[in-house]
């Protein structure tokens, strides 16, 4: 486990292109040749966009795969140009189900039929992925030995023969002619399932599904169906079988393909804020929404592969997409072959009903989606704001949400500026007075999970006597932060497996879980502990994860600041991880990013630049570790806090510098989280707090550990700071104020951001 030197720090505990057959050698490597290939603005724009949930029995529903569709269309439509009547969506929830016969016939009428030379395609699948026998691998190796499957909603119909079971999937052969036959070369594919075996654990669920095997020597094979259309398109194309297989060999079809998860791994499908999605989507979309430039595919490619990568291995899961790129110069190009609007947004308008307005949250984090009375700038399709008299913005309120959509008022201009497609910006979040933490009871603890029910309600109150805690039993389709259950030997067996988990806790003891059924370090417990007893002690934990989860979503909303800053090696400066703002003016240029790791004993620092043209800022930091634990990296002399962490307009600062004599080194190997605050005041509460404590150990520069009750006390403070600037800030745009009981984050005073590094033996 990685650590800071000192102190225990943070360890963030397919549909695959390879089994699909897209491209089942290794990747091209990238060349020196960037050719400029962008579809010209006169090109048409053409998608067909499948999701499917409730498959017929026996074949296990999911439950994003919709989601990832409405994901995708709204995108496509608000930020990359796509006519609606352009795109077709085949659901299961519609009068015209995803069949086998449905999809390949959408793709012949809709895309091969209408494409042209030059257009632009994008086609999307989420579901369910299964494997088939290969009847021509292109290996002799046995994991070549299969072919991935897309398997449709009638994947319930198959014939039993021998010890084979016909299915009738698409397979990855099929999917690679039905590319080539698309008359342009302008195609995006992405693919959400996996093939893996089915599981489920927590409230995540994988993309795969072997219900369909009644035997378990069976195999399953194409169908006649499948064999014969492959045959057809050949003819069609004028290509041999051993053709075929060459083009095979060379990597995919056209285009760029994207997949969830790499050859052998499972893709999640995963509860968020009031809604599901898989997860891959939900960050795919989420970061072609705040794109404001070009932005080449081999850079978006890199910083999804992070992203997606610790997010999955958060809960032990190794998930890494796949990129590949039909020629090497479609790297350089933009994902979806088209520039993204300039306008970046978190959410948009879809309709206006009398006063009210509903808008699509796409483009919003799952921490902000449950922010009260959020107001949003709007925002014109060039990037400027919207504004109304005396050059006053226009601002619109939120006043509830059901799912991804939000409804609301406008408090600050008039309606009838408003369209269909008016981009929304976060002006301000309404951040909860008194914060709570989802935690789910395993129903399977039986008559003791009405006492842990009971138990957790109170273990976390607030000043006021609310509970700080939401407490509810396990459900799969509703979002949770932690789990309270029993170590038991099912879950023994269903981790035996899983990468990262090496330590797992006795059997029958009480603790606490990931969303996904992963067991934390340090939370259980003795066999036959009470409930009573097993809470009791988790309080100061639960508390520390309530902290953490209210700096991850300070850290998780865009921000007007105009900053920009990078984690980097002090021994090798090559290696720099970029701090990201999500701010117009503030993006960072776009580089090429590798995944870049640091190596155990490394010493790194950190850089920002205020690029402000007329006001200082001041940085402070913090991180997470392994157990939970806040820890202060800076500033890191407490006799003089603000000093230590202005930033002069125009300027940059280094931390830490020569004279806080200090280091940043890290231990061990794994991810560390590092939290970075910038605001244009000094958090003087929050550092007022911190001094204290400091203090009361004798403490003049080094890492704090805020531990015990003083974790929440100490985030109490830094809102307390927050709400006050953004009060101020906000009186002087005339926005209106948030309710008494919530606090408010003011876009334009704080930019707040999360970044996880990989550390590795050396």
């Amino acid at each position: 486990m990685p650590s800071f030197k000192r102190r225990h720090f943070l360890q963030l505990a397919g549909s695959t292109l390879a089994s699909l057959g897209l491209s089942q050698l290794d990747l091209r490597g990238q060349g020196d040749r960037y050719a400029r290939v962008l579809a010209q603005e006169t090109s048409s724009k053409l998608a067909l966009l499948v999701g499917i949930n409730d498959y017929p029995s026996p074949v296990r529903r999911l439950n994003g795969c919709i989601n990832d569709v409405y994901l995708q269309r709204e995108l496509l439509i608000h930020r990359f140009g796509f006519d609606p009547n352009n795109i077709k969506v085949l659901t299961d929830d519609s009068d015209l189900k995803p069949t086998r016969d449905n999809i390949l016939q959408a793709f012949q009428r809709h895309l091969i039929d209408q494409a042209r030379p030059g257009d632009v395609v994008v086609f999307h699948y989420s579901g369910h992925g299964s494997r088939v026998i290969d009847p021509n691998p292109l290996a002799p190796q046995p994991e070549y030995s299969y072919n991935g499957t897309l398997v449709p909603y009638d994947a319930a119909a198959i014939a039993e023969q021998e010890n084979k079971v016909i299915v009738p999937d698409i397979t990855g052969r099929t999917l690679f002619l039905l590319m080539e036959s698309i008359k342009t070369d302008y195609l995006t594919v992405v693919l959400d399932s996996c093939y893996a075996g089915a599981s489920t654990r927590g409230n995540a669920t994988v993309r795969a599904d072997s219900s369909r095997l009644s035997r378990s020597n069976a195999q399953l094979v194409a169908s006649d169906a499948e064999f014969e259309l492959q045959k057809r398109l050949l003819a069609n194309l004028g290509w041999s079988e051993d053709e075929f297989q060459q083009r095979r060999r060379q990597g995919i079809a056209k285009g760029v393909a994207l997949g969830s998860a790499s050859r052998n791994q499972e893709a999640l499908d995963a509860a968020f804020e009031g809604f599901n999605a898989g997860a891959f989507t939900y960050l795919l979309t989420r970061y072609l929404w705040q794109l404001t430039r070009e932005e080449a595919a081999v850079n978006t490619a890199a910083n999804l592969k992070r992203s997606t990568e610790i997010t999955a291995r958060a809960s032990s899961r190794d998930q890494v997409p796949t990129f590949e790129y039909a020629e090497e110069g479609y790297q350089a190009t933009p994902l979806y072959f088209t520039a993204p609007s300039p306008a970046f947004a978190e959410a948009v308008v879809t309709k206006i009903t009398g006063d009210q307005v509903e808008f699509w949250l796409g483009g919003t984090s799952s921490q902000n989606l449950a922010a009260g009375q959020t107001i949003y700038r709007l925002i014109k399709p060039d990037g400027q704001m919207l504004t109304a008299a005396a050059e006053k913005p226009m601002l619109l309120q939120k006043t509830s949400r059901n799912g991804l959509y939000g409804y609301g008022k406008m408090i600050a201009g008039s309606l009838d500026a408003v369209r269909p497609g008016t981009l929304l910006r976060e002006q301000v979040l309404g951040v909860a007075a008194n914060p709570t933490l989802k935690v789910q009871v395993d129903s399977t603890l039986g008559r003791e999970a009405d006492a842990a029910r009971a138990a957790l309600a109170t273990a976390l109150l607030s000043e006021a006597g609310v509970s700080r805690l939401e407490v509810s039993l396990l459900s799969s389709t509703a979002a949770a932060d932690y789990l309270f259950g029993r170590f038991t030997a099912e879950n023994q067996a269903s981790l035996a497996n899983l990468p990262g988990v090496s330590t797992l806790p006795p059997l029958n003891t009480l603790g606490l879980f990931t969303a996904q059924g992963i067991p934390i370090d340090g939370t259980f417990g003795f066999t036959n502990e009470t409930v009573n007893a097993a809470v009791n002690r988790l309080k100061p934990k639960l508390k520390l994860f309530l902290a953490n989860q209210i700096l991850r979503g300070l850290a998780s909303s865009t921000s007007r600041l105009a900053v920009a800053g990078e984690i980097f090696s002090h021994a090798r400066p090559e290696v720099r991880i970029p701090i990201t703002p999500g701010s117009t003016s503030g993006r960072l240029s776009q580089t090429s990013v590798d995944l870049q790791t640091f190596k155990t004993k490394e010493a790194i620092q950190i850089r920002l630049k205020n690029r402000e043209p007329d006001r200082a800022l001041y940085l402070s930091c913090l991180a997470i570790d392994g157990q939970g634990n806040l820890i202060v990296l800076y500033p890191g002399m407490w006799d003089v806090p603000e000093e230590a962490a202005r930033i002069d307009r125009n300027s940059e600062l280094v931390i830490p510098r020569p004279e806080d004599n200090i280091y940043f080194r890290v231990d061990g190997s794994g991810f560390l989280e590092i939290i970075t605050l910038v605001s244009t005041s000094p958090l003087r509460k929050a550092l007022k707090g911190l001094q204290s404590i400091a203090r009361s150990r004798g403490i003049s520069r080094d890492f704090l550990a805020v531990e015990g009750d003083q974790p929440l006390a100490v985030l109490d403070d830094l809102l307390a700071d927050v709400d006050q600037q953004s009060r101020g800030n906000t009186a002087t745009i005339g926005a209106v104020s948030t309710a008494p009981s919530s606090r408010q984050r003011d876009t334009d005073v704080l930019a707040a951001f999360s970044t996880t590094i990989e550390v590795v033996e050396a």
